[in-house]
């Protein structure tokens, strides 16, 4: 082999060696830049999981607060016609009345159904609960158990607010006209009538034991906002 031929076979050699470092190199360059664009992409994808997460507790804080707000108007609007009632159950045990304690009277017993629970839609957030987006295990429990009791709650005192209204309409209105322009009704005969009576302790009773729940509730939703 001449001295020229085996120049130019190990230049050519040289060549190749270069050319496949050459596609080594591109390819790892390659494969750099893929490797950056899915970290890249990852991050991306846990600033907007964190972001969406944060973003929910965000409004689920802003959500519990004025839930707060809203059941300490509701307990103090239901301890007030307690006052009212338990004013009202005082008065019957008179034989006349005041024009002070007519209204009094009278007061008492238009309220004697009032009873309406918070309107909370507790259920639109129940998939990304379950779908794990608290990561914090108690705080989850306690909304959890937060949105259980407002249901149950919710549910009976509904019912409460029915039964009162039948009540109202059986065993109130038969023996009571309170119209402005039609006022009629009889204490001593109002005093002697023990469905009369009844509607009154009821309607106590019912309330009495909303506010108990009401104030439970108003107990977990600050342990709540403790926790977020």
């Amino acid at each position: 082999m001449s001295l020229q031929r085996f120049k130019n076979l190990k230049e050519t050699k040289i060549g190749k060696l270069s050319y496949l470092k050459y596609g080594l190199g591109e390819i790892v360059l390659v494969v750099i830049g893929i490797l950056i664009a899915v970290q890249i992409n990852n991050l991306n994808e846990e600033y907007k999981e964190k972001k969406v997460k944060n973003d929910f507790l965000i409004n689920l804080k802003e959500e519990i607060i004025l839930d707060t707000l809203l059941l300490s108007n509701k307990i103090v609007e239901f301890e007030k016609v307690n006052e009212s009632i338990s004013k009202g159950i005082l008065l019957l045990n008179k034989k006349k009345h005041s024009d002070l304690e007519t209204s009094i009277f009278e007061k008492a017993i238009s309220r004697i159904m009032v009873l309406t629970p918070l309107n909370k839609n507790t259920n639109k957030n129940n998939s990304k609960i379950s779908n794990g987006i608290i990561e914090d295990v108690n705080l989850n429990n306690l909304i959890m158990e937060y949105y259980e009791k407002i249901n149950y709650h919710n549910e009976v005192m509904r019912k409460f607010g029915e039964t009162l209204q039948s009540i109202y309409i059986n065993q109130v209105s038969p023996y009571i006209k309170i119209n402005p322009q039609n006022k009629e009704y009889s204490l001593e005969i109002l005093k002697d009538n023990y469905a009369f009576n009844n509607a009154f302790y009821i309607s106590l009773g019912y309330r009495q034991q909303s506010v108990k729940w009401l104030k439970i509730q108003k107990t977990l939703a600050l342990e709540i906002l403790k926790n977020i």
